[in-house]
């Protein structure tokens, strides 16, 4: 039997609730971390594919580094840990499975390229009873044995129009003391259904219940503090912008996997971000903020509405993500009013963020992407050119490792269409 039948054989025996079909409205968001909350509170046959994170960018103006700091809780009721991982954050009466499929608890993931082009990808399971706060976005958790910690600590309280964060953490190789404060505030939003808000797909993963929900809450942000690299000892102050997402739900990525990227350009007033979900109908979109003649123009296109398309090409094997890797991606846009291009090179902006911390985490990879990205913004009836942007942005694409030894890059090409979805 498969570790996929397997998993999925496990989850089904461990609860004695039927798997039943989520709602189809967007996730309602809240002050706190969103998995807290109703619906998350309710006991589901997928309980322990609930995960949450803060994601943030950081791009300093200076090139002293350009990365992403995630700060993850998963399976907060311990339901797919073993009970040594000491990891639940939620007392549940139902008892964790023997061995640990998810690593439950908190974590902390960053990575990134330094100026002497050195990267940097740590990802930390912090166990020692970590304290997540109730109604705000406070996380706060380590790991004594290691000396590694990750403190995410709401100086002001986060809304779309204001707050501050405090980063704080230590990993192998980094350490950290960041402030983030959003920018560009009239394009931040909690409402569903706008550019920009929270978006909830139902057609996630392979198992019934599963449904994500992406924020984009603070799509560019101001960063300011020092970051380390404990490998050299040099301390860097950074001062940049960066991004901000939270995303939330039971899924199961490990079988599933995404690619996006986002940027923003502050010369040309510019905001742009793609996402796609592999195995989702529903969860491929570009958000786009613009000014075209002084007003500001905010848009969401679809590729279920045959608004949007994309292509990932020279696709090569990563030996050390041991999986297929793309090395060049063009989004293609347009609806009736706009035609919106961006297009970005991978060949030397991407490392694997692999894990060992269960046997879930060792077959899936994320490759960090830091990509310079280019793209053109058009009047779909005339042709204007209405403006163009460009700058340091950041991204990733995520998918299953290869239980083959290496791959030709024909072979690559080959098993890397099934991720485009291109225009005639």
């Amino acid at each position: 039997m498969g570790l996929k039948n397997k998993l999925i054989l496990a989850i089904a025996s461990a609860s004695p609730f039927t798997i039943t079909a989520a709602p189809s409205d967007t996730d309602k968001v809240h002050a706190g971390w969103n998995i807290f909350h109703d619906p998350y509170t309710s006991t589901s046959p997928v309980d322990g594919f609930t995960f949450e994170w803060q994601y943030f960018m950081v791009h300093d103006k200076a090139g002293q580094f350009t990365g992403s700091i995630g700060f993850v809780l998963a399976d907060p009721k311990g339901r797919l840990g073993k009970p040594s991982d000491e990891g639940a954050i939620v007392q549940s009466d139902i008892p964790p499975l023997p061995f640990s499929v998810m690593p439950s608890g908190a974590s902390v993931a960053v990575a990134g390229k330094w100026a002497d082009g050195s990267w940097l990808s740590n990802y930390e399971r912090l166990q020692n009873s970590p304290s997540i706060a109730a109604d705000g976005k406070g996380f706060q958790a380590r790991n004594d044995k290691h000396g590694f910690f990750a403190e995410l600590n709401e100086l002001d309280k986060v809304t779309p129009a204001g707050g501050m964060f405090e980063l704080k953490g230590k990993t192998k190789d980094a350490a950290w003391d960041l402030k983030i404060t959003p920018e560009w505030t009239e394009r931040a939003t909690d409402s569903a259904g706008v550019p920009f808000g929270p978006i909830t797909g139902f057609d996630m993963g392979l198992l019934p219940g599963e449904k994500w929900t992406v924020h984009m809450q603070w799509p560019r942000t101001h960063v300011e503090g020092t970051i380390t690299n404990l490998k050299t000892g040099k301390t860097v102050e950074i001062s940049g912008h960066g991004y901000r997402e939270n995303s939330w739900g039971r899924w199961n990525f490990a079988i599933d996997g995404w690619a996006f990227s986002v940027v923003s350009d502050q010369e040309h007033k510019v905001q742009w971000a793609w996402q796609s979900y592999h195995k989702s109908k529903t969860m491929d979109w570009v958000d786009v903020s613009f000014e075209d003649h002084g007003q500001l123009i905010n848009r969401r296109l679809f590729a279920h509405t045959n608004e949007l398309r994309w292509k990932l090409s020279d696709w090569k094997f990563n030996a050390a993500a041991r999986q297929c890797v793309p090395h060049k991606v063009e989004v293609n846009a347009e609806d009736k009013d706009y035609k919106i291009k961006a297009s970005y090179d991978l060949s030397n902006d991407q490392i694997p963020m692999l894990s060992s911390a269960t046997p879930l985490t060792k077959i899936f990879v994320i490759m960090i992407h830091t990509p310079y990205i280019r793209g053109t913004i058009e009047n779909a009836k005339t042709g204007e050119l209405i403006t163009s942007f460009e700058g340091q942005g950041g991204g990733e694409f995520s998918t299953m490792r290869s239980i083959r030894g290496a791959i030709d890059d024909q072979g690559c090409a080959s098993w890397g269409e099934r991720f485009n979805r291109e225009y005639p």
